[in-house]
C-alpha cells in the first residue's frame, strides 16, 4: 500500500513535498522523486460548500476549492501541502475521477507539479491573470476554459468527472448533460 501523509483536508503522496518560498509567501508542490504516468500524487479533501457558503466567507475563500458538481464545490478547511498544487497552461497532472490528481506523463524529480485549472473548474468563481509562463499561457483563468475543444484532446482522460459529463453533453448534443450551458 502507498504511503500517504495525512495535510490538512487533502492527502499529499510521499512522492511531493509542499514548499512555501519564505520570500513571497508562494506555495508550491514539488515531485520528491521520479514520478510516473499515472501514479496519485494528491486526494483532494475537505467540506462540501455551495457558492453562497463561499462568498460568506470572505474573499479569497474560494482560493482552495474545487468544483464537483453544479453550485457545488469541495472546500478545503485547512491550509496544507496537499491543497498547495498551483495552476499551468502546460499541466503535468491530471484529474483520475472526481478528487484524485495523477501524473500525466513521467515527472522529473525536482519538477513543480501543476494541474490546469480547467479540468475541474467550470464556473467564474475564481477567475485570475495566468501567470504560468509556460509557451501555451492563455493569459488568463476563467470558469470557462474547459470549453475549449484543444484542451479536451489534450486533457483526454485528465478531467474531472464532473467536467468530462459537461463534455461529454457538449459532444453528444445532449444539453440536459450540459447544466448551466446558455
Amino acid at each position: 500500500m502507498m504511503n500517504m501523509r495525512k495535510s490538512a483536508s487533502s492527502f499529499l503522496s510521499d512522492c511531493a513535498i509542499g514548499r512555501v518560498d519564505p520570500r513571497t509567501d508562494q506555495r508550491s508542490v514539488y515531485a520528491t522523486r521520479r514520478i510516473n504516468a499515472g501514479e496519485l500524487i494528491a486526494v483532494f479533501g475537505g467540506s462540501i460548500v455551495t457558492p453562497r457558503q463561499i462568498a460568506q466567507l470572505g474573499p479569497g475563500a474560494g482560493r482552495y476549492a474545487l468544483q464537483v458538481d453544479e453550485d457545488l464545490y469541495l472546500l478545503s478547511t485547512r491550509d496544507g501541502p496537499g491543497d498547495w498544487i498551483n495552476h499551468s497552461c502546460q499541466p503535468n497532472a491530471g484529474f483520475r475521477g472526481q478528487v484524485s490528481l495523477v501524473a500525466m506523463h513521467t515527472i522529473p524529480a525536482g519538477d513543480e507539479i501543476c494541474f490546469d485549472y480547467a479540468m475541474a473548474d467550470g464556473s467564474p468563481y475564481d477567475e485570475f491573470d495566468c501567470q504560468c509562463g509556460t509557451p501555451r499561457c492563455r493569459g488568463r483563468v476563467r470558469g470557462s476554459d474547459w470549453r475549449i475543444p484543444e484542451l479536451w484532446i489534450r486533457y483526454q482522460g485528465h478531467f474531472s468527472t464532473y467536467l468530462a459529463a459537461r463534455i461529454a453533453g457538449l459532444l453528444s448534443g445532449q444539453p440536459s448533460l450540459v447544466v448551466g450551458m446558455e
